[in-house]
């Protein structure tokens, strides 16, 4: 009876169908996500009411959560959901603050997560158990567990894994069952749970037809759903799953834009292909559950890749011209990482260029974001209860033939000629979806006159489910290999209107049209009639801006251009990278002529952090993070002499080469790691004639013998310049990136080699090169 009454609470979402349509409901209706990932544990405490009352102020109505295991267990013996280990771990406050504002909630609780966090959000604790066949360096290096790297190419080998091993079962299972527990009191607010992390995720990884992966997401749901019931909606993120229909559960979908400045046609392709796939689900709305029209900053990087801000209009109106009910802008702010949490091919400054900067000001892609928002908030409702009307439907192929014989060539092959299909029906102004014949009913599959069925494969067979259904749609459809083939059966629901869709409800009383111009130059388009359910409507003519959208209401008694406001690349200000703390408390007073140290949580994330200030300059130690130093900064002018790849980072002269057990080393290895990521014992040495700070640290797993480290920072009275000093018992060198005052250089890397009777003093000056010398005093 208690079970009972604990699930009672899990149900506030639903997935119905409004005549044959799928709907996905909150609250008993029609709701269209418009989400934002909200990272708790990269944001002070102090800062997360302020931070999400500005998501809500530009529409956004779903707050997506990691829940990741390590940072609420640290170890084996700590599970912290109240913050008393660390402010930023209490989740209950946190759900508090999300209840008061009103918003619903999207979780993911794992248990791996990825999102390039530490060990995949995997307890390290459990990763040195011999059960995870993990090497400790991978472990202590902060990456991800062996066997979900496993996973992004063979994911089959990877559950089956998961599936063996004991300890995995037994510590998952209790993560899951305690977290969702603890968020139970605000469980009318979950309006889905994911399930782990890029689940099914690439064309040629092997999902199909994979009886090891559908039994670990099936143990998975029903892990749980022990601890929730049946009644709220499960989902996998994934990307381009090769067979989307034959998913367990509901897949949503990520998608990132390339590395192109402005959004064009393979961008474009690869959405709508993306997009396409999750169109094949019978009875699911489409969801894009990681979207961003960008790329997030490496860790070899000062700044995020540029990208036009228009790319976010664009790319989102793309996806509701796709049918998408739902997307959560993945990130909507950039932020830091607490000291030594993020992966090792990751900065520490969690950057996107996104809507929101560090310090919660508007950026570039905050106008065309608080748009899309404007739009849901006004007319959300209807968006989530109309589908796009598709004048063809395309044939995804890929469980239409033996599954032995589909090797990821022929994959390929398929998605090629399925893309080439969609750029067709683009460029005649057709609205066409993705079906699966195998798995979509007849009913379905006749809705839409006519079917292109791609022979790209031919002289393979169909297997016997989809060459029934064939047969027996010829008696009443048109079914061709290519678009041209049927385009004689079809007719233009956009009236000839490129870039567009035109989107209907179930009842067919509201229409709306959908255009986007992803051209750079502006675009007239020419006033036509509509046909809609019986009905001829005229829509007028009108200009689209470069990179702009409109919506145009539609209804009985005409049309009505909805007034979304445009992206004007000139009306927002953009704020430059800032890498110095902003509020928080204040430092220190320094006394004339003096030089202070001490112990400073001057990022607010609870970690283990020092300051050196002479009252003109200050460094600040992150001794979480390696004992690196990401600002030194003139304290008149603000300019930060480091970067957030940060300075002093320390490593052996010859690092161990990649594990064999590390599967996707040949994208993870930009940058040097070294002990990036270790907790060094830092204990101030002078302070007040001269700060001083001495840290050390020794690795285990870096060479045969444990390496020690030690490094002293000094900063005297008056001074512009900080030294550090370092020793090692070994080969090693000390790695820097300085910000460069060279044009077009983002950074300048100093690489230092030291070790056993090679002490190195490195001098960095606010203004100038470094400089390396032998003693305190002298050059090299």
């Amino acid at each position: 009876m208690l079970l009972g009454l604990l699930w009672s609470t899990w149900h506030t979402s639903a997935i119905v169908h409004d005549r044959g349509v799928p709907e996905f409901t909150v609250d008993g209706k029609p709701y269209f996500v418009y989400g934002a990932a909200f990272f708790y544990e990269r944001t002070p405490r102090d800062q997360w009411r302020s931070d999400l009352e500005r998501y809500r102020a530009i529409g956004i109505n779903t707050i997506d959560l990691y829940l990741i295991w390590n940072w609420h267990e640290p170890d084996a013996t700590t599970i912290d959901f109240d913050g008393h280990t660390n402010p930023r771990r209490n989740l209950r406050a946190l759900f508090s603050i999300i209840h008061e504002l009103g918003f619903k909630v999207i979780v993911r609780p794992g248990p791996v997560i990825r999102n390039e966090w530490r060990n995949g959000g995997y307890p390290a604790w459990l990763l040195e158990r011999p059960a995870y066949t993990m090497p400790l360096h991978d472990v202590l290096e902060g990456r991800y567990p062996a066997t979900a790297t496993l996973q992004n190419a063979h994911a089959d080998q990877a559950a089956q894994e998961w599936l063996h091993n004991r300890t995995h079962l037994t510590y998952a299972a209790r993560w899951l069952h305690d977290v969702l527990t603890a968020i139970e009191p605000w469980s009318h607010d979950v309006i889905a749970i994911a399930l782990d992390d890029d689940q099914g995720a690439y064309i040629d990884n092997d999902t199909w037809p994979a009886p090891h992966w559908h039994r670990y997401i099936d143990w998975l749901k029903s892990t749980v759903q022990s601890a929730v019931g049946t009644r709220v909606p499960l989902f996998i993120n994934t990307y381009q799953m090769k067979v989307t229909a034959a998913s367990p559960v509901w897949a949503w979908g990520n998608w990132y834009q390339s590395d192109a400045y402005r959004i064009g046609e393979h961008d474009l392709s690869q959405l709508a292909f993306s997009t396409g796939l999750l169109q094949t689900q019978p009875g699911m709305p489409v969801m894009a559950s990681e979207f961003q029209a960008g790329w997030l900053q490496g860790a070899d990087e000062v700044r995020p890749r540029a990208a036009a801000p228009e790319n976010t209009t664009l790319a989102l109106h793309e996806l509701v011209q796709s049918g998408a009910h739902g997307v959560v802008n993945f990130p909507l702010q950039d932020t830091l990482n607490p000291a030594g949490w993020e992966a090792p091919w990751a900065n520490w400054f969690y950057a996107w260029d996104a809507a929101f900067t560090l310090q919660g000001t508007a950026a570039a892609r905050y106008a065309p974001t608080a748009a899309f928002g404007d739009l849901v908030r006004r007319h959300g409702t209807l968006l989530a209860s109309m589908q796009p009307k598709f004048d063809a439907s395309i044939a995804w192929l890929g469980s239409a033939y033996d599954p032995s014989v589909m090797t990821n060539a022929r994959f390929a092959a398929l998605a090629d000629a399925t893309i080439a299909a969609q750029q067709r029906c683009r460029a005649l102004a057709l609205t066409c979806r993705l079906v699966d014949i195998r798995y979509d009913s007849l009913a379905d599959l006749r809705s839409v006159r006519a079917l292109v069925v791609p022979q790209i494969l031919a002289p393979l067979r169909f297997e016997t489910q989809t060459a029934a259904k064939l047969r027996a749609l010829r008696e009443s459809i048109a079914i061709g290999p290519t678009v041209d083939a049927i385009r004689a059966r079809t007719h233009s629901s956009t009236g000839g209107i490129r870039d567009a869709a035109l989107l209907v409800n179930a009842s067919g009383k509201h229409a709306l049209l959908d255009v986007f111009n992803p051209s750079e130059h502006a675009r007239a388009i020419a006033a036509t009639t509509l046909h809609i359910d019986g009905r001829n409507i005229h829509v007028p003519a009108f200009v689209l801006p470069p990179g702009g959208a409109i919506d145009v209401g539609l209804h009985r008694a005409g049309s009505t251009i909805l007034k979304t406001p445009h992206f004007d690349s000139n009306a927002i200000p953009v704020t430059a990278h800032a890498f110095v703390p902003g509020s928080g408390p204040p430092f220190r007073a320094v006394p004339p002529g003096r030089a202070i140290a001490y112990a400073f949580d001057a990022f607010r994330d609870g970690s283990s952090t020092f300051v050196l200030d002479n009252g003109r300059v200050r460094a600040i130690v992150s001794a979480d993070a390696g004992a690196r130093s990401f600002v030194f900064e003139d304290l008149a002018t603000h300019r930060n002499v480091f970067t957030p790849i940060g300075a002093a980072r320390d490593d052996v002269a010859t690092p161990p080469s990649p594990s064999p057990r590390d599967y996707i080393a040949p994208y993870t290895h930009p940058f040097p790691a070294g002990t990036f990521n270790r907790h060094y014992d830092c204990r101030v040495t002078s302070t007040g004639v001269r700060a001083e700070l001495t840290c050390s640290y020794t690795a285990p797993d870096l060479a045969a013998t444990p390496v020690r480290f030690e490094k002293t920072f000094s900063l005297a009275p008056n001074a512009t310049s900080l030294v550090v000093k370092v020793v090692a018992n070994a080969p090693a060198r000390s790695i820097s990136a300085v910000a460069s005052g060279t044009p077009g250089k983002p950074y300048d890397r100093l690489d230092v080699p030291f070790g056993p009777g090679a002490t190195r003093w490195i001098t960095f000056p606010i203004q100038g090169p470094p400089t390396v010398s032998a003693n305190r005093g002298g050059s090299l």
